[in-house]
């Protein structure tokens, strides 16, 4: 663990309490040298000091929070050796669709869902790969997050990259899923591939049963989320509705009937919940370390005010002062 400072020169605004350190001092004196002109003794140490220091705290601690200390750390990254996930995205033209012409069209839902699986499942190598009428490469299994990240921003998108040229054919098809069994979408050796195809489901027709045998004999788990809505549209860059319309509902029940995990997009936990159930325990290793920081300059700032309210505070809520039996008498022959 390490302390830096990303902004030590800013660290300087401490010295603008020099100014009012200085004036506090600048009283105590004179009020000292009062007090010894009316024969009074002097208040007690503390109740001298308590507010040139705080001023000086008040002032340090915000120099401090202006250099900006951070708190950097290394944590080692465990991975499982037995298990990876592969999420596979629709690329088809389907996925622009969205309830209103500023709404959140089903691709970026897609994305945003596989975002927050890989942050579920972070002792997971992860891939991508796009999903048309043929599954293609993305990203290799992988535990670098910025990797990961960085692909899904940039690379996935509609028709990105573009469909088989099948002229009958330019939709979605589930028969293509078979294909992550022969392609190199997992490492050799790893026995537990979980694959999460992120899709509205609508596929031309294909062998349910057939595809889901053909992936678990390659120790595929297969699931399906469904990112669909009975009311989207495909909009025109000018607002107008395009003439697709939705498929019906039923999708997700016909896939459940032959087998397959489906579920709806609003069923985050409960994908996550079965793939924890798929992968159960296994073997780990170290595989890099993660780095953390923890900024400290909003905590620093925050404790600033309290020396600042205890130089605002009204003399009378400071500790009190006990006036010198002389000075008693000197009001008393008033």
């Amino acid at each position: 663990m390490t302390v830096t400072f990303d902004t030590p020169l800013a660290g300087l605004v401490a010295l603008a309490g020099v100014a009012p350190l200085a004036v506090a001092l600048h009283r105590a004196r004179a009020g000292k040298r009062l007090r010894a002109g009316l024969a009074l003794s002097d208040p007690p140490l503390r109740t001298r000091v308590v507010r040139p220091l705080a001023l000086a705290c008040a002032f340090g601690l915000l120099g401090l929070a202006a250099a900006q200390p951070t708190i950097r750390e290394q944590h080692a990254r465990v991975t499982r050796t037995d298990a990876q996930l592969l999420l596979v995205l629709d690329t088809s033209r389907s996925m622009l669709a969205t309830s209103t012409s500023h709404g959140t069209p089903r691709y970026r839902r897609a994305a945003a869902f596989a975002q927050r699986l890989h942050r579920a499942l972070p002792e997971l190598a992860v891939g991508l790969g796009s999903l048309s009428n043929r599954v293609l490469p993305y990203l290799f299994p992988t535990v670098d997050d910025r990797t990961f990240s960085a692909v899904l921003d940039r690379a996935y998108g509609i028709e990105r990259p573009p469909p088989a040229p099948d002229l009958e054919h330019w939709v979605t098809s589930f028969d293509a899923l078979g294909q992550a069994t022969i392609g190199r979408f997992f490492s050799p050796g790893v026995s537990k591939r979980l694959m999460v195809v992120l899709s509205d489901a609508e596929t031309r027709p294909f062998d349910v049963r057939g595809v889901l045998r053909e992936l678990r004999s390659e120790g595929v788990t297969p699931v399906v989320v469904r990112f669909w809505r009975h009311n989207e549209r495909i909009f025109r860059p000018g607002g107008a509705p395009e003439s697709y319309r939705a498929t019906q509902a039923d999708e997700l029940h016909t896939l459940r009937a032959d087998g397959w995990r489906a579920y709806p997009e609003t069923s985050f936990d409960a994908v996550v919940h079965s793939l924890r159930r798929t992968l159960g325990s296994g073997p780990v290793a170290t595989t890099g370390y993660l780095p953390r920081e923890t900024l400290l300059a909003p905590m620093v700032a925050l404790a600033a005010l309290a020396p600042f309210l205890l130089v605002l505070a009204p003399a009378g809520q400071l500790p009190r002062r006990r006036r010198a039996p002389k000075a008693r008498a000197a009001l008393l022959e008033r």
